[in-house]
């Protein structure tokens, strides 16, 4: 078939199909352009408090608070060129305790972010402490939960989580 500068419906110009796969070729060659995705390493993981009796500071004399619910949490690690690993950490926590003395409720949903960079050497620990709220549902002062975590990350990138301290302060 030859070319006689024109094209029939339906059917791409010749030359423009050269034209298009010459620059393409190259670009594909050398892959410009194509940047491959870097991967994370994410732990998706549910702390369960299972009643947990606490003791509610706010009120004199001490007050005890069975305190149970979960505390979602999502640890995502994605490397960069530095050989260094950006961690973001996601907490929804859904709390909720009655006072054994009192009678009165506490409730808790809420989010909380943290971000860190883990560099080498490795492992790289990380230590966070995470307050949570708990709302009285009466006029008895509210209280906050702190939670500290330490979070590891390895080489690999691969993240771990261990919780050892729970405490309780007044809110207010």
């Amino acid at each position: 078939m030859t070319y006689t500068g024109e094209y029939r419906k339906g059917h791409p110009r010749p030359i423009a199909w050269i034209v298009g796969l010459l620059l393409a070729v190259p670009l594909t060659v050398l892959g410009i352009g194509i940047q491959p995705a870097a991967a994370a390493n994410v732990v998706n993981a549910t702390i369960h408090v299972p009643s947990s009796v606490q003791t509610n500071p706010c009120v004199f004399p001490a007050d005890v608070v069975n305190l149970s619910g979960d505390i979602h949490t999502v640890i995502t690690t994605t490397t960069d060129n530095n050989g260094g690993y950006h961690v973001d950490t996601h907490l929804n926590s859904q709390l909720s305790g009655v006072s054994l003395t009192t009678g009165t409720k506490y409730v808790n949903s809420e989010n909380q972010e943290d971000e860190w960079y883990a560099r080498p050497p490795y492992p790289m620990i990380h230590t966070h402490t995470y307050d949570f709220v708990l709302i009285s549902q009466s006029s008895t002062p509210n209280y906050v939960l702190h939670m500290t975590m330490h979070e590891t990350v390895n080489a690999n990138g691969v993240p771990t989580a261990a919780v050892d301290k729970f405490s309780m302060d007044c809110q207010g």
